[in-house]
């Protein structure tokens, strides 16, 4: 049957051309369970796949820091009533190059005997830093002109904010322009969290601090 069915085909395939009729012909012998080849899926151009890509990866936004603009003529003032203080190592920190901020130091801190040598205090490129030692805490006065972050146009000032750590305690604030951070470090950590000094305490100690050196 199958060579009959071949031969009534030759005319017609002298109308589709040879080479096509002989591509069916040799079909029709497939099995007739044969399975047949699936489409293939069209694959999506490389632009799109890579922007799709990106468009699923999470934006973090960077924090941009920019310089701060210093109240000198305020600072050199104060400095000038805070002139009979008497704020520990202020002698060091007069030495060197004009600072990048008003140095501000704290007064009335009582050292532990034989302590004074490893007082510190370190210019650095954008301010400050001092150390104080301590017996149950020490205390980290840090100054810079860095902005970390949006500030209103114009600040030169902000109230003390106080911030419990996991090694202390902190507090913070803007003076002149410039950014403060008082550091309290617990020598002796006491469970889970330190708790060397309260809020109270933390905040008279950072109001203590005075202008010692400006432009």
């Amino acid at each position: 049957m199958r060579k009959r069915i071949a031969i009534a085909l030759v005319p017609a395939c002298a109308l589709l051309g040879l080479a096509g009729c002989d591509n069916f012909i040799r079909g029709m012998g497939d099995d007739a369970g044969s399975d047949v080849s699936a489409p293939v899926a069209e694959t999506a151009p490389v632009e799109e796949t890579a922007a799709a890509d990106e468009a699923d990866k999470p934006v973090y936004t960077q924090a941009m820091s920019q310089e701060a603009e210093i109240d000198w003529l305020a600072a050199r003032d104060d400095v000038a009533s805070n002139s009979g203080s008497n704020g520990n190592f202020m002698a060091a920190s007069q030495e060197g190059d004009p600072p990048p901020v008003p140095v501000m130091l704290p007064t009335g801190i009582v050292l532990p005997q034989g302590a004074e040598s490893d007082v510190k205090f370190q210019p650095l490129s954008d301010g400050y830093f001092a150390f104080y030692p301590g017996t149950d805490y020490n205390i980290v006065v840090n100054g810079t002109n860095e902005i970390i972050g949006e500030r209103a146009p114009g600040t030169t000032e902000t109230p003390m904010r106080f911030i419990p750590t996991m090694s202390g305690a902190q507090v913070a604030f803007t003076k002149y322009g410039a950014d403060y951070l008082i550091e309290f470090e617990c020598t002796v950590a006491d469970g889970e969290h330190a708790d060397c000094i309260s809020e109270e305490d933390a905040l008279s100690i950072a109001d203590s601090l005075v202008a010692v050196r400006s432009r």
